[in-house]
C-alpha cells in the first residue's frame, strides 16, 4: 500500500481508509460508512459542504477549520460528535526567521475519524501508524503523533540554543544579539503553543473513550513538558542577553581605563614639551647644553613614575 510520503509528491488532497485495514475509499463512502479515517489539506467545495453536514457544524467551525492561525480549543458537537484544534510548528527555518506555525482539526464521533489541514498537508502519517486502530485510538495517535513534532522542535531549538550560548560567551564582541531575540521570540511562541494545546487535550481526556488512553495522556504530559522547557529558555535567553551586554560593558570599560590611564601619563609629558616649545628671546634653561636629553629623561621618569602609581593602586 502506497505510504503518505509516496502520496504527498502527486500533491493528493483528500485520502480516505478503513480504519481495520486501511483499504482506500472515496470520501463519500468514507463520510456514509463506519470505522473510517479521512485525512483531507485545503477543504473546499463540495467536500467541505458534506463534512459539515457529516458532522452538524455551523458556519463559525467551518471558519475555524479554514483558519491556519486559530488557537487550539475544544469543542463537543452535536450527536455526540467532539473538534480539537491544535497549532505547533510546521518546519525549522534559517538563522534570521522564526519556524512557520499551523493549527490542524480533527473531527470525530463514533464512526469517523478526520484529520483537516486549513493549507499545505504537513506531518504526513503513513498508512501503518493508524491501520487496526478504532476511532478514539486513531485520534489519540494523531494526537500523539502531532504533538511530538512540537517537543522534538522545543528541544532542537534548545541545544541550538546550547551552542549558540557557548559562541556568544566566548566571543561577546561578535555575539548576534538579533539572533537571540528571535530565539527567544520562538521559544515565547512554542510556550503559548504547547500550553493551550496542553489544555484543549486535558478537556478531550474528560470525555469517557478518550480519558485511560495511555497515548493521550503521554501527549498531555509532552505539551506540558515542552511548555515547561520552553518558557525556561525563554527567560535563560533574556539572562544571557544580560550577561552579553556585562560582558560588553566591562570591556568598554577596560578600554576607557586604558585610555585614561594613557591621558594622565601623557598629560604631563605634554605641558612640559608645551613649556619648553614657548617662543620666548631669554629661556635659561635652553643654554644647557644636554637640556633638551635632560628633559626627555625626566618625561621618561614623570611618564614611568604615573605609570607605577597607577599600577600599585590597582586602577590598571
Amino acid at each position: 500500500m502506497q505510504s503518505d510520503h509516496e502520496v504527498s509528491a502527486s500533491q493528493e488532497p483528500v485520502r480516505c481508509h478503513f480504519l481495520a485495514d486501511m483499504r482506500e475509499i472515496d470520501w463519500e463512502q468514507a463520510l456514509r460508512e463506519d470505522q473510517t479515517l479521512l485525512r483531507l489539506a485545503s477543504p473546499q467545495g463540495k467536500l467541505l459542504e458534506a463534512l459539515g453536514k457529516r458532522f452538524s457544524l455551523d458556519e463559525l467551525h467551518i471558519k475555524d477549520i479554514l483558519n491556519p492561525s486559530h488557537p487550539p480549543q475544544f469543542t463537543r458537537l452535536k450527536n455526540g460528535a467532539l473538534h480539537i484544534i491544535l497549532r505547533f510548528p510546521v518546519k525549522g527555518v534559517g538563522e534570521d526567521e522564526t519556524s512557520e506555525a499551523t493549527s490542524v482539526s480533527i473531527l470525530a464521533d463514533q464512526k469517523m475519524c478526520a484529520l483537516i489541514w486549513p493549507g499545505e498537508r504537513y506531518h504526513h502519517f503513513s498508512n501503518h501508524d493508524l491501520a487496526g486502530l478504532t476511532i478514539a485510538e486513531c485520534v489519540c495517535k494523531i494526537i500523539h503523533l502531532l504533538v511530538d513534532y512540537l517537543l522534538r522542535r522545543v528541544y532542537a531549538l534548545r541545544e541550538e540554543m546550547d551552542e549558540f550560548e557557548d559562541e556568544c560567551l566566548a566571543d561577546a564582541g561578535n555575539a548576534d544579539l538579533g539572533r537571540l531575540l528571535l530565539m527567544r521570540k520562538e521559544f515565547a511562541l512554542l510556550a503559548r503553543y504547547a500550553r493551550t494545546n496542553a489544555i484543549a487535550i486535558e478537556k478531550l481526556r474528560e470525555e469517557s473513550s478518550y480519558r485511560e488512553n495511555l497515548r493521550l495522556i503521554d501527549a498531555h504530559e509532552h505539551m506540558q513538558r515542552a511548555s515547561v522547557i520552553a518558557e525556561s529558555r525563554a527567560e535563560h535567553v533574556l539572562s544571557l542577553m544580560q550577561a552579553v551586554q556585562s560582558l560588553l560593558s566591562q570591556r568598554l570599560n577596560q578600554v576607557l581605563t586604558f585610555l585614561a590611564v594613557i591621558t594622565v601619563i601623557l598629560t604631563p609629558i605634554g605641558v612640559i614639551a608645551g613649556i619648553f616649545g614657548m617662543n620666548f628671546t631669554n629661556m635659561e634653561v635652553l643654554k644647557y647644553p644636554n637640556g633638551f636629553t635632560l628633559a626627555i629623561f625626566g618625561m621618561l621618569l614623570l611618564a614611568a613614575a604615573l605609570a607605577a602609581i597607577f599600577k600599585i593602586k590597582k586602577w590598571w
